[in-house]
């Protein structure tokens, strides 16, 4: 069966069946903030309020602007021609750096585990999660296989490409799950600041994966035409 998104109940497991206490860290984390595995792997101890539940998210994009070779137009990264002169520049090198920070919320099973880990692990480490993004995309899903979720069973329904349960689910499904809860217009500007986007129009993006919530509009608008719901 394919998915758009992982629900509540597959996440809670694949905490569960985590095989060590910093993969079900890695997990839940990952899982409760949305955050980006880049940030995950670049966030410290002390970026932690244990206190307050809060956690300041560090985001460094690289790689911002490209530069016209012949008319030293400056364009964004996704741009495949010069807008002024005309030149082809898909092969310029993206240039440019930003970093970001954001303070987002964290649940209190979330700091248990990561106090937990602090409190075991052994060696003295700034970074709350010194892994390379290779091993915790591995850590995902394994833990995904260990409930049932193998192989590509996850659609991108923009592109129809199918792929493995990868941490960016997690952001996902909170996506979802948030806007499902309430789409209001207050709730969809927390949102896009808890995720970092700088415009709402990439945080509406998540809108797309909740296929139920279609289905239920859908089913809805047959009611009123015609009576039924299929």
């Amino acid at each position: 069966m394919l998915k758009t998104y992982l629900t509540s109940d597959e996440i809670r497991r694949m905490i569960e069946v985590a095989p060590t206490l910093r993969d079900q860290v890695i997990v839940s984390f990952l899982a409760d903030t949305g955050c980006r595995v880049s940030e995950l792997l670049r966030l410290k101890t002390q970026h932690i309020d244990f206190d307050r539940r809060l956690v300041l998210i560090p985001h460094l994009k690289v790689g911002l602007r490209k530069k016209c070779p012949s008319c030293d137009k400056s364009v964004g990264r996704r741009h495949n021609f010069c807008p002024k002169c005309g030149r082809d520049i898909s092969n310029v090198e993206v240039e440019g750096s930003e970093e970001r920070t954001r303070l987002v919320n964290v649940g209190e099973e979330t700091l248990s585990l990561c106090r937990e880990y602090l409190q075991k692990r052994s060696g003295s480490y700034d970074e709350l999660i010194s892994l390379t993004r290779q091993m915790v995309y591995h850590i995902m899903r394994k833990c995904a296989e260990a409930i049932g979720l193998g192989g590509r069973v996850m659609l991108n329904p923009e592109t129809g490409r199918q792929h493995y349960v990868h941490p960016h689910n997690m952001r996902d499904s909170l996506a979802v799950d948030w806007l499902t809860l309430d789409d209001s217009a207050t709730s969809q500007k927390a949102l896009q600041g808890h995720l970092g986007h700088k415009k709402y129009e990439t945080t509406a993006r998540y809108q797309k994966l909740s296929i139920e919530s279609v289905a239920d509009t859908a089913d809805k608008v047959r009611r009123h035409r015609f009576g039924k719901g299929d």
